[in-house]
This record gives structure tokens, sequence and C-alpha cells, in this order.
């Protein structure tokens, strides 16, 4: 185990990293003096004694020298370009850029019922001035773009864009650009790039013949290609840390090239055959799954292995780690602040240098498959752990047992998915029948990543800030530092702590309280509200902005079928969240309001044979116990704000021996003021028991509207630190103003109404960790 390399590759990084966000004096400066030092601590090497210490200090200087002076060139390039200085001062320009990745959808699109995607290019040249006088330049950028024409884009086509230069926040992009409509002038790929795309089409097109999921997921598997991935899928393999399998990680990349040389071997051919034919098969794949960091490092790794091979010293360890990460962060210093490049590294790493120490110990008491799967699953969690927090808020415990289960599939998947792509370019039909073997085995891994998604309490909170990610990585460490009693004291107190935290959740107060009635979930800055309808059944009212939220509330309600989704209007924060509504439950029937326009909802109903119902004011709906009289929009509505044209409800139960006993509940949407003024006329409106508060107690209320709703409870759904300032202080003291029994889910997180005799009791159990 060589880990000589792995300081100057630590130094490198974190060098890089550090100067990503300095100006180019400053790195050029940073390579002087690190350069310097380490001239100086050359003479220090003829030594006898210490020589070694000084070669590696020598060793990490030089490398941080090389990182600084390329942070130092490129951030040069990018701020002594046109681009950056039109930027600056945030002007409207034209320009012509090269695509270097597939556009990838915005995680939080800002504009409702639209398409947004960013997309990673290079500059050809650039518009100056009022007569649009071109300036050739080649620096990198991100454009922000709108429009369903951009998602078919390739790496490597040129396209002409024209919006508003913004600075990039950091980093080594010159600029980030606002394009508003469709891409120009578009060309063809290069033909490297055309073959690539070709191919992962016919991979689709062959995988068309599998259900869903499976369908969208072979190419998410075998080439990265998650363009037909269902959100429900991605967040269920997100929950059990099958994650990378959708990444294209160096996994696919080390069993594609093992079975290249496999086959060279069978062949007999000599070692610098082999290396050719497995460097060919690198290079196809990293056009394939595209250069993604995980990909990246593994092909890095993967040349550097094949060169062993070549010279007759087929080995790799550690130190070819360390090799590619020096190699990568001289040649793409962005890659030092990548999470993708940082997980990978170190789930490598800590299968490396972990695994097979585990796997020797449990050999002796597992059989030999089960305990390497074991410990390689558990290896690289535990390396990657500390950083995962950081990016979730919590720690994952199914993860271990989810990837050894997935494992045996995996191989399978990833082999039989690139031989259907490879039929799939020659005979089609021959590719959709053999698919059905990768299918299978996909449909496995599939099943795997829902049942460990639904494992109650497979994931804890857990602190997602620098504080957290240090003490989990030292609770990590101690069992493998330390030694004797020292090692049995921190086992112990983590093992206390431990009963502590389960005595604790086992004794706290149950969820959901019993006769619930009303829940607003914690779903963020978004709405979601739910009725009790009997057992395992219920009325959802909005579904939030991510899937995720509104299924975790709907699993810790133990709801499995809804009797009725409303979707009040088609903003993102109210219907984003609708595939999460469907994960695993059937949905009878669905309404929304005139002029609904939510693709991403649209398209989650229709996979489920939910087609939903246009509501508008003087329809009843009888949904389980409830009945929903809508009291707005009119059927005539033609505003232009979705926010007006929201679905008011009053839902009362139809008998007082429902879940709902005699409560009201008044479920308005996110309308504002000209349409509270509206309803002031209708008595239905009055004397409520509860109100949702009307677009997340936005400063834009109708104070006659709240006050004539006399509500005994208000329920304002809201997130922690959201940019609009929601609630509104004047809405908030309005509200509390009207009945102290007012709650909202940035502060008290899911809460539940319950209904009593003396009038409707309130039970919350406190903000999610985010």
């Amino acid at each position: 185990m060589d880990l000589r390399l792995a300081v100057p590759a630590a130094g490198l990084w974190l060098t890089v990293l550090a100067l990503l966000d300095a100006s180019p004096r400053t790195a050029f400066l940073t390579a002087a003096v690190t350069g310097t030092a380490a001239a100086a601590v050359l003479p220090l090497l003829r030594r006898p004694r210490g020589g070694a210490a000084a070669a590696l200090l020598a060793a990490t200087l030089v490398c941080a020298a090389g990182g600084a002076l390329a942070v130092a060139g490129r951030s040069a390039a990018v701020a002594a370009g046109p681009v950056a200085a039109l930027a600056a001062a945030e002007q409207h320009t034209e320009l012509s850029a090269v695509v270097s990745l597939d556009p990838r959808p915005r995680a939080n699109p800002a504009v409702p019922g639209r398409a947004e995607f960013v997309v990673d290019a290079r500059t050809e040249w650039v518009a100056l001035g009022d007569d649009g006088t071109r300036v050739r330049t080649r620096v990198p950028v991100v454009l922000l773009v709108h429009g369903e024409e951009w998602r078919h884009l390739v790496p490597s086509q040129p396209v002409r864009a024209a919006g508003r230069l913004v600075p990039a926040d950091g980093g080594l992009e010159a600029a980030l650009l606002l394009v508003r409509g469709p891409p120009r002038e578009v060309g063809p790929p290069s033909t490297a790039h055309a073959w690539a795309e070709e191919v992962r089409e016919r991979l689709r097109r062959a995988c068309a013949v599998l259900p869903r999921p499976e369908r969208g997921l072979l190419p998410a598997l075998v080439v990265g290609d998650t363009s037909g991935l269902d959100a429900e899928t991605a967040e269920a393999f997100r929950a059990t840390g099958l994650t990378h399998l959708l990444t294209v990680s160096g996994a696919n990349l080390a069993v594609m090239t093992g079975v290249v040389l496999a086959v060279a071997r069978w062949c007999r051919l000599p070692p610098w055959a082999s290396a050719a034919a497995g460097a060919a098969t690198i290079a196809g794949f990293v056009l394939l799954a595209r250069p993604e960091p995980s990909v990246l490092r593994a092909a890095f790794m993967g040349a550097l292995a094949l060169v062993s091979l070549a010279v007759g010293r087929p080995r790799i360890g550690v130190a070819t780690l360390a090799a590619a990460v020096i190699g990568l962060l001289l040649f793409a210093p962005a890659l030092a602040a990548s999470f993708g490049f940082a997980l990978s590294v170190l789930a490598t790493g800590g299968i490396m240098v972990l695994a097979p120490r585990w796997r020797d110990a449990w050999a002796q008491r597992l059989p030999t498959w089960l305990a390497e799967a074991v410990a390689v699953a558990l290896a690289a969690q535990v390396a990657c752990a500390p950083l995962l927090v950081l990016l979730s808020a919590e720690v994952t415990w199914v993860s271990v047992p989810a990837n050894v289960l997935a494992g045996p599939f995996v191989p399978v998947a990833t082999v039989g998915g690139f031989a259907v792509a490879a039929l799939a370019s020659v005979a089609l039909p021959v590719a959709r029948a053999a698919v059905w073997v990768p299918g299978t085995a996909v449909h496995w891994i599939c099943v795997i990543a829902d049942a460990g998604a639904r494992v109650p309490h497979g994931a804890l909170p857990w602190r997602s800030d620098v504080a957290g990610a240090l003490l989990l990585a030292a609770l990590l460490a101690a069992p493998l530092v330390l030694r004797g009693r020292a090692r049995r004291a921190v086992a112990a107190v983590t093992a206390a702590a431990v009963v502590a935290a389960t005595a604790v959740t086992c004794l706290a107060a149950p969820w959901p309280p019993s006769g619930w009635a009303v829940v607003a979930c914690d779903v963020g800055q978004g709405d979601a509200l739910v009725l009790a309808a009997g057992r395992a059944d219920a009325v959802v009212v909005d579904a939030g902005l991510r899937p995720e939220d509104v299924d975790r509330c709907l699993d810790g309600l133990r709801v499995r079928r809804v009797v009725l989704l409303v979707l009040t209007h088609h903003d993102l924060d109210h219907a984003g969240g609708t595939g999460g509504v469907l994960r695993g439950r059937t949905v009878r029937e669905a309404a929304v309001p005139p002029g609904f326009d939510a693709p991403v909802a649209a398209a989650a109903l229709a996979r489920a044979g939910v087609r939903p119902r246009t509501v508008h004011t003087g329809q009843d709906l009888a949904a389980g116990p409830w009945l929903l009289s809508v009291l707005w929009p009119p059927s005539d509505f033609a505003g232009d704000d979705p926010n007006e044209g929201s679905v008011v409800l009053l839902a009362r139960p139809s008998s007082p021996r429902g879940p709902g006993g005699t409560l009201s509940v008044l479920l308005t949407g996110d309308i504002e003021e000209s349409a509270q003024r509206a309803l002031l006329a209708d008595p239905a409106i009055r004397g409520v028991d509860v109100l949702k508060t009307p677009h997340h107690g936005a400063a834009t209320q109708e104070g006659a509207f709240l006050d004539a709703t006399g509500a005994r409870v208000t329920l304002t759904s809201v997130g922690a630190d959201n940019p609009y300032g929601h609630p509104a202080p004047a809405t908030w003291a309005r509200l509390t103003a009207l009945t102290p029994a007012s709650y909202r889910t940035d502060r008290h997180g899911d809460v539940a109404v319950v209904p009593g005799p003396d009038g409707p009791v309130v039970h919350w159990r406190g903000p999610r960790a985010r």
C-alpha cells in the first residue's frame, strides 16, 4: 500500500480549491512562493537522514506550484477576454458557442410550466457594441436557457444565442448567459459525438419495449443517459445510496474494460495489443457516457493501468489513484470543486485502502463472495459519508445492504446493456429481443431501490455543515485508528448515543396523532395538505415542489390510496411533486383549474393512467368522507396570473362520524387580493375551523378576507429562509391576531389538526433537517 503519492495529490487539490475564486495575480504569486519553497527543499534530499521526508515535501510543493499555475493560466485567460467585461456590465449580447456537455434540467426551475436547462459551453465569438462587431474568444460559459429545443443538443454542436451576460458565481467560467427563446443556427456535432449520440438513441429505442421505469433506467445505468428517468426512481436510488449507478461511476468502465481484457487474454494477444483494445474501450466509453467527473477519474486510472499492462507491470493501487488526481486537476482545475469528482475519488480510495483488510478478516466467518461484497460497499460508504452529509443532511445505513443486494445485477445490466447498444446499431429488432436480459437485472435493482427507500428511519438526520462533516469523519475514523481501550471507549460512547437516540425516538409522541383529520406537510417552500379519508386513504391538495418531500409526508401518514388529488394551480411549488404522490400509491381521481399547464405533473398523471378533470365555482366533489365545495375560480376565469386562478375549496365532512368530525377546512391555494375580495361575498368562507393561509402568507392579502374566515386554526405552508420573505411580517401579525393557534411549517414542521369536543387540537413534530 504505497501512500506516498497521496500527499502531493492532496496538497495539489487543496491548493487548487483555495485558488478557484482568487485573482490571477494571487494564483501566480502562490505558484512562485511554492515553487521557490520546493527549490529550497531540494538540497535536503542528499542528506542520509530525512531525505525521504524532504522528497515528499518537495513533491507536494511542486504539485501545489503546478496547480497554482494551472489555475492562474485559466483564470487569466478568462479575466482578460471581452466576455468577462461584458458580464461585469451585465450587457445584452449575442455569441456563438460550442456545447461541452449535455443540457441538464435545473433542480428548481424558476418559471412554472416551462422547461429550464443549464448548458455548459465554450465561446467561439462574442458581439461587441451596438454595431455587433464580433471578437473571437474561447472561454467557458454557462447558458441558462428555456425551451424544449435546448434539451436535445449534443456536445460539440455549435449554437448561437442572445441574452444578458452576468458574472459567474466563482469558478473558472467567464460568465452566465441568460437566454430567452430557442437556440439559433445550430450546427452538426463532430463525427465522434454524432456516432455516440446515434448509439445512445438506438439504445433508447431498444429499451422502449421495456416497462417503466426500466426503459429509462437501463440507459442511465449503461451510459448515464437520464433523459427518460422518472424523478421517483431517481429519488429512490438517492435514498438508498445507489445514485452512483445513475452517474456512470468507474465501476461501469471497470466492468467493460475487464471484459475486453479477458477476451484479449483468451485470444492470447500480446500485452501491447490488449492495452490497445482497452484504450479503445476507454475512449469509446468516455464518448458514450460523456466526460463526467467520475468517468474522467476512471478513464485516467484505466489509462495508467493499461500503460502498466503494456510494459509488463499490470498493477493498480492508491498510487495510480493519486496520479490520476494530479493529472486531472492539472488538466481541469475546476474538478477540485466538483462533488462528483470528490465522491468518486473517496469511494475508490476507500475501497482500495479499507476493503481488502475487511474482506480478509470477514472471510473467516462468511463466504468469500459475501465478505468481499459487504467490504466494498461499506468501505465506499465510510469514505464518502462525511462529504455526503453536506449534500443530504442525513446519514443512511440502508445503502450498504442495498449495494450488496444490487451488486450481482450490476455487471449483468452493464455488460448486457452495452451488448444491446452494439446490437441496436446494426439490428434493432434483435436488440429489442435481447434487451430483456439486462432489463430483468435492472428491474431487480429498481425493486431493491424502492424497497430500501421505504425502510423506516433508513436515513438519520445529521448536521449539513463543516462541523457535522468533521464530527462524522472523526466518529468513523476512530475505530480505524484507535486500538485497545481507546477503541472500546469510543465504541461504548457511540453505542450509548445510538441507544439513547433510539429510546428518544421510540418514546416520542407517535406520528400521526390518533384521529388526525388534516395535516399540513413540511415540503419546504410549497403547499401539500392532506385530509384523512379512512384507513390508508386520503385527499391530497397540492404536492409541493419535490416528489421526495410529499412522498415522505404521505409515508409518515401511512397513506396508500389517494381518493382525490387536487392541484390548485400549475406553479411548480404546488404541482412539481405530483410524482411523489403517485409513488407506490393509487390515485383514483384528480382535479385541476381551467387552463392548467404543468407538463411535469401532467406526465406523471398520464403514466399513472389518471386523467384530471377541470373544476370551477359551484361544483361539489365527493371524496370519501369529505365533501369539497369549489368556491373559486369561475368557469369563465381568464386571468393571466395562475395564483389568482387557484382552486379554492371548502372541505366539510359528509358525516360527523367520519375522520373530520364536524371540522371545516378552507383551502385557498395562492389566491391574492382580487380573488379574496371576490370571495368576501360568499358566506361559505365565514366561520371555518381551519384556514390554509393563501399564498404562503405573502404580503398580497386582503385583510378583510382573513378576518372574515374567523378561523380557529391557521396553517401557513412555507419554506425556511425562502427568498420571497414569506410569510410577510404584516400577514403573520394579522394571523396571530386572528387566532393564537397559527402554525407554519418552517417552524413547526408537519402540522396535524385533530377534531375535539371543544374545538380542533393541533399537534406538530418540528421542522426536518435539510
